[in-house]
């Protein structure tokens, strides 16, 4: 405390050298210690009122200066910001405070330092000898971050391509506009990322994580084979062959066992053989005895069948045969030509008929539609594997693209508190079985079920039809909390060449589940995520940005399959219910954020700051934007209050 001593002569030494009022010297002389005793309380107390009162708005000052400053730079405005926070929380004269200056500086790492001072005149301590107590205060304030982790949950729809300002744009055709949201944001990531980096202490850790998010999530990247399914079911086809059986005769052998009837006489036949003896002749002609002729096949009887393939059946019908009987001849020994002659009869008799039969298959391919399980295991290795799904059982490749199915969850609308099976709702979950594992999203596999008329069943399909793939998008991977190595590190990452880009429709649930399992201090990532290198606690923030309302379909392809026919989050497949399922879900993984001490950061862009929103956010923390300046202020803001903006004095 300061104090000024004055010279004069005070009343009570005037009382001391006069003789002539000794009652009162002696009155006087008992009131002294009690007037010092009250006086120097009430005088103290006004000075550290106003000691107190300037130090604090010192401090305010300070830190409105260094919050309105978007680098280490100080300008004359920053200074006046710092005067005006200044003059609003001490205006002139408080306490009866005389003199008084303020002034504000700024070092070259931007630290904001501020001085104020002032004469306080005393109210009952000048009659000891103090008329008035000199105050000066000084404060600081500075950006200094420590130990942070940072999630982007960030919305790339395909309205992220339209300009804040064209509310009739729906996608832009799926090609960014000028002035385009989604390039707005890069810019205001940017923002963040420096407002962060110019506060960041060099003993700190500083990651990032990002999650790109529409109607599905792209993570396999980052998860462990380990937590994968070794196979999994998916709306998908499988060959049916429809397979018809013949039998074609190949042998026939005709047995009489009944006495020729029905003899008819075919004539005296001449025939003539060269290049044989006389007795070969005469035997060729005797060989041809009950030879076969004809039968009529429609009036055999089976009598038994035996065999698939050859098949044996023997029948018993009347066959006609041919005899030859030999009639002379004349065998010339000059050439060898034997000329016979012989009577030609043809006749009846019931026989045994055994016919060998070949078995012709006949293959006609079509597929059956349906639900199929395949064996993932050879995945992992190469990101695809072949399954026999083209025509007539042809191999085809089909390459996973990093997004994925989730663990399995329950058909529920209640969602406070989480149900018991609702893995896919615990951003803890370390896996341990197949309800908890993740599976590969597989577009390729996946198709649409509809019948004859074009109608959606669940039924199994059978069609040469090859039916059309259900819609999906997968978005850029999602980045772990990593630092950024610079700022051209994010930049590039954030880039439209690089696969940031805007397309497919709004589950907030898919974002907001993988932003908290990205970030949580246990489950999958607990290894990384639990402490920093320096060992001090690390803030833990998501920054969740939407330019939208939840849409969501239930013939796409998402994060549980496609709804209409698999069900896991409806019990119905209706679009109505399964919008206000995934909205709830959303709320459950906020709120399962939140419950780790995570921040959860809320900025809708270019549409209404919904109530599904603000619930999501932790308490005040929910923001509007509706152009690029004031999102570039919002995401600027968010920075600014995660840097942990403090007084250093």
């Amino acid at each position: 405390m300061g104090q000024t001593r004055s010279n004069r002569q005070s009343f009570f030494g005037r009382i001391a050298k006069d003789k002539t009022a000794n009652t009162i010297a002696i009155s006087a002389a008992s009131l002294v210690p009690l007037m010092a005793m009250v006086g120097g309380g009430v005088d103290a107390s006004r000075y550290y009122m106003t000691e107190t009162r300037l130090q604090a708005a010192c401090d305010a000052g300070a830190l409105a200066a260094r919050r309105a400053m978007d680098d280490d730079d100080f300008t004359t405005e920053h200074k006046q910001i710092g005067l005006n926070f200044f003059d609003q929380n001490y205006p002139a004269g408080t306490f009866g405070l005389e003199q008084m200056s303020r002034d504000y500086t700024a070092t070259n790492d931007g630290t904001v330092n501020g001085a104020a001072t002032g004469t306080l005149p005393t109210s009952i301590m000048g009659a000891f000898g103090y008329d008035e107590f000199d105050l000066e205060v000084d404060c600081s304030a500075e950006i200094n971050i420590s130990n942070t982790d940072i999630v982007f949950v960030l919305d790339v729809t395909g309205s992220m391509n339209c300009s804040a300002s064209d509310t009739a744009c729906g996608n832009n055709g799926n090609v960014e506009a000028v002035d385009s949201k989604i390039d707005n944001l890069r810019a205001s990531v940017l923002t963040f990322y420096d407002t962060v980096d110019s506060a960041t202490s060099s003993s700190a850790q500083i990651r990032y994580g990002i999650v790109p998010y529409a109607n599905q999530v792209n993570v396999g990247g980052s998860l462990d084979t380990s937590w994968m399914a070794s196979s999994h079911t998916y709306q998908s086809r499988e060959a049916d062959w429809i397979i018809t059986v013949t039998y074609q005769p190949e042998t026939y052998t005709y047995t009489r066992t009944g006495d020729g009837y029905n003899w008819d006489y075919q004539g005296r036949p001449e025939e003539n053989e060269y290049g044989l003896t006389y007795n070969q002749c005469v035997a060729s002609i005797n060989s041809r005895y009950d030879d076969y002729v004809t039968s009529n096949s429609g009036g055999w009887t089976q009598v038994s069948q035996s065999g698939s393939d050859p098949r044996t059946t023997v029948y018993t019908g009347v066959v006609t045969y041919e005899q030859l009987v030999f009639d002379g001849g004349t065998y010339y020994n000059s050439n060898g030509r034997c000329r016979l002659f012989y009577e030609h009869y043809e006749y009846d008799a019931v026989s045994d008929i055994t016919v060998t039969e070949g078995r012709v298959e006949n293959r006609e391919f079509q597929w059956a539609y349906r639900e199929v399980e395949f064996d993932l295991t050879s995945l992992y290795n190469t990101n695809s594997f072949s399954a026999p799904t083209g025509w007539e059982e042809a191999n085809e490749t089909h390459t996973w693209n990093g997004c994925i199915e989730e663990a399995a969850t329950v058909q529920t609308a209640t969602w406070d508190p989480i149900p018991s099976g609702a893995n896919d709702l615990d951003i803890d979950l370390v896996p341990s079985s197949d309800d908890e594992r993740w599976k590969p999203m597989m577009p390729s596999l996946v198709h649409i079920r509809d019948d004859d008329s074009n109608n959606w069943t669940r039924s199994d399909v059978f069609t040469t039809e090859d039916k059309p793939h259900a819609y999906t998008l997968c978005p850029k991977a999602a980045r772990r909390l990593a630092p950024f190595d610079s700022r051209s590190d994010l930049e590039s990452w954030i880039s439209e060449a690089n696969g940031f880009e805007a397309e497919g429709a709004t589950y907030h649930d898919f974002g907001m589940i993988w932003g908290a399992r990205f970030i949580s201090p246990d489950g999958i990532f607990a290894a990384d995520n639990s402490t920093a290198p320096n060992g001090d606690a690390i803030s833990r923030h998501i920054v969740f940005m939407t330019d939208g309302t939840q849409s969501t379909g239930n013939n796409l392809y998402g994060i549980y399959g496609i709804e209409w026919w698999d069900r896991r989050v409806t019990d119905d497949g209706s679009a109505s219910q399964m919008s206000d399922r995934h909205a709830s879900r959303f709320q459950a993984a906020c709120r399962a954020a939140r419950n780790k001490n995570i921040s959860v950061w809320v900025v809708a862009f270019g549409t209404s700051l919904s109530q599904n929103l603000i619930d999501c956010a932790t308490p005040g923390r929910a923001y509007s934007a509706t152009d690029s300046t004031s999102l570039d202020s919002a995401f600027r803001e968010i920075a600014e209050k995660i840097a942990a903006l403090r007084l250093t004095a």
